[in-house]
């Protein structure tokens, strides 16, 4: 039986949606039923119907959300009694280094959700222009926690 599994993304020019695509593969691969959502089309609700959660998103300008993202950063981000202590979660953060606030999406999503009593099972991971090699080993990472605590478990 395979293990549900959120994957989030927030993306502007396509890159996290792309590592998001990725990392669905990897889980598919591994024995879980990946549900990939655009953070544009998504409420933090959904945080609520899943036991683990990757969370992936770029960073727009100097530390904004990505265009289209903002309601569902503002309701994770700001929202003051949202409890997930059910929740565990990895997030990976794409942006630009030429920007004072570097990845600032991605620290804020893993902070907040941390706020809200979810546990974070890996680091956050931020990436630079140069994502695909950072993206790939925070994947692998990622599921060699989630193929080690299924050993134990069993």
């Amino acid at each position: 039986m395979s293990k549900p599994l959120l994957i989030l993304f927030g993306t502007f020019s396509g890159n996290s949606e792309s590592c998001a695509e990725k990392a669905a593969s990897v889980a598919r691969q591994r024995g879980y039923d990946p549900v990939l959502e655009n953070m544009m089309d998504s409420t933090a609700d959904v945080l609520m119907q899943f036991d683990t959660a990757l969370l992936i998103t770029s960073t727009y300008g100097d530390g904004d959300p990505p265009d289209g993202t903002e309601n569902f950063y503002e309701q994770v981000v700001n929202h003051p009694r949202f409890r997930l202590e059910h929740l565990r979660y990895s997030v990976l953060a794409l942006g630009d280094s030429c920007y004072d606030r570097f990845c600032q999406c991605g620290k804020d999503y893993d902070e907040a959700l941390e706020a809200h009593g979810a546990t974070r099972f890996h680091t956050r991971v931020d990436c630079d222009i140069d994502y695909e090699d950072p993206c790939d080993a925070w994947i692998e990472g990622v599921f060699a926690i989630l193929a080690e605590e299924r050993l134990l478990a069993a």
